[in-house]
């Protein structure tokens, strides 16, 4: 069920959902109506579908408490090596016939009033006896992008399988895999942000697949698991009203002006969490900008104790051991907060924002 935080002197209301999930219309193993409803058995607010260059027509709607969407994720499948996937949301029509050209991708999503993320934009080598290529993103010259998926779960999972070994003792304990998203990826990410706005979301890329190691065979993360796992929280000032076309709209709003942010809830829950900014009489929240005057305030509360960390520009700032982080500065820039939990006696990544743009 949406949630409400208030953040600043403003109430928002939050969603909950996991997004790049594939179905049996390209290589998942479960319909739309089985996502419907196994995201709504797992609490959440919404899921979108994306696909493989495969984009159904007419298949949002509301199942229960959970809200579902359609959009596609495209690529080349001629490409070698294969590279640049591109999740196209908010669109009608479908896109994967311009895959070979990923500018002319963008400007078609565009054109028809959607946005889109770039997919796993950092991925590692998989070991030797895994059948997974590296993914990564290739075509950074590209403009017209809403942003980047900043934590692919499955990406960090696949590449944690070293050898046979961690891959057995990680199917039946995940977790010990999960750390967080990649460093080049948060890297490039501030890199990015010097020059444009760029949003983040959280996506757990699931297929619902069983795999086979010898004579051990299993479903090593099923749609349940990880739609409690990465997932991406959205913000609005507006609550849903049931009605597809209104609340639609409020929700990619939410994620393409970057008003929401990622949370490992495999850790403790994320809802609650708040990032905001005050310069005199003027805030900001997430994905939004405030005028610098003399000095500006930012604010981290998270739901749960927590290392806390404030990045400006790529740089930490300020940290936090607890609920609260305050930090007084005289200085623009992009700021975004960043939370760790203690999982088997390791810092693990729990919460990332979007950014906050402070301008002089």
């Amino acid at each position: 069920m949406p949630y409400t935080v208030d953040i600043g002197r403003r109430r928002f209301f939050g969603l909950r959902g996991n997004l790049h999930v594939h179905t049996t219309e390209s290589d998942g193993n479960a319909s739309h109506l089985d996502l419907a409803r196994i995201a709504g058995a797992a609490g959440l607010d919404f899921v979108i579908v994306t696909d493989h260059n495969v984009f159904r027509l007419g298949l949002d709607g509301w199942h229960g408490h959970t809200l579902l969407l359609v959009g596609e994720e495209v690529h080349d499948p001629e490409r070698t090596p294969q590279s640049s996937h591109t999740l196209c949301l908010g669109i009608h029509e479908e896109v994967a016939h311009h895959g070979s050209d990923p500018q002319r991708l963008l400007d078609a999503v565009r054109e028809q009033g959607g946005f889109a993320f770039l997919a796993h934009p950092f991925e590692r080598d998989s070991a030797s006896f895994l059948p997974e290529p590296n993914i990564s993103w290739r075509d950074w010259s590209v403009t017209g992008y809403a942003g980047i998926e900043l934590w692919n779960y499955m990406s960090e999972f696949k590449a944690a399988l070293r050898n046979r070994a961690q891959a057995i003792l990680y199917a039946y304990a995940p977790s010990l895999a999960i750390s967080g998203p990649y460093r080049e990826t948060l890297q490039k990410w501030d890199l990015l942000l010097q020059t444009r706005r760029v949003s983040i979301v959280g996506g757990s890329d699931a297929h619902g697949g069983t795999y086979r190691l010898g004579p051990i065979v299993r479903t090593v993360h099923p749609y349940s698991h990880l739609f409690r796992c990465v997932n991406t929280h959205a913000l609005s000032v507006e609550p849903t009203n049931g009605d597809l076309a209104h609340d639609r709209a409020l929700l990619y709003a939410a994620l393409g002006h970057g008003s929401s942010f990622v949370g490992y809830e495999r850790l403790a829950p994320v809802a609650g969490f708040a990032f905001w900014a005050r310069a005199g009489e003027s805030e900001a929240a997430m994905g939004e900008t405030v005028c610098l005057k003399r000095a500006v305030e930012l604010r981290i509360t998270v739901p749960e104790r927590a290392l806390l960390r404030l990045v400006r520009d790529g740089q930490v700032v300020a940290r936090s051991r607890g609920r609260e982080l305050a930090f007084l500065t005289p200085r623009p820039g992009v700021y975004r907060a960043e939370a760790y939990r203690t999982h088997a006696g390791r810092a693990r990544g729990w919460i990332f924002s979007n950014p906050i743009y402070v301008q002089a």
